[in-house]
């Protein structure tokens, strides 16, 4: 990479590599050849911080410092189309950690800077949730966030030392 490594995603059942940092750049490395596939740069991005894939590697989602999320086909942005599905802009702060579920129904996206800044999109419409987090809870400053296998559950520690799990109910396996 010609910048910092900021973050990396495997792909593609482990065959390939993502990569992102200092220069603003996606990076697509292939494991085999030990070689750089493709470099493109995150649109708007000056800084990466933040990189996942879905499950089945049809999607990624690449975090700024600037706190915007860009979910991407993975398809297209290799095929030279850059323009990302949706630009998230729900955080205000640099974006430190992001999942995809079991399904790529969800991303959740997260930042540790600022209290209650963790946000759920809604993939398939590219719409965060609106009602969620609830105005009243307090969810601190969130450090980590998991969902469970079968999509029924949501976890995430924060700076507290608490760790906060939620039934996704939509999901009926938990």
């Amino acid at each position: 990479m010609n910048g910092t490594a900021r973050s990396l995603a495997f792909v593609d059942g482990g065959q390939q590599l993502m990569s992102s940092g200092g220069d603003g750049q996606v990076y697509h490395w292939d494991l085999r050849t030990r070689r750089c596939i493709h470099r493109a740069v995150d649109e708007g991005c000056i800084t990466g911080s933040a990189l996942c894939a879905s499950p089945n590697s049809n999607l990624f989602a690449a975090g700024s410092s600037s706190g915007i999320v860009n979910i991407y086909k993975r398809d297209d942005f290799l095929g030279g189309k850059r323009k990302p599905l949706k630009a998230v802009e729900n955080l205000t702060t640099k974006v430190d950690f992001m999942k995809f579920n079991h399904d790529a129904q969800m991303l959740a996206i997260c930042s540790t800077m600022k209290k209650n800044s963790l946000k759920l999109v809604h993939v398939p419409s590219c719409t965060v949730f609106s009602n969620w987090p609830a105005p009243k809870s307090s969810l601190q400053y969130p450090r980590c966030l998991d969902f469970s296998p079968g999509g029924g559950f949501m976890a995430f520690g924060n700076a507290a030392g608490k760790v906060l799990l939620y039934k996704l109910h939509h999901y009926q396996k938990a």
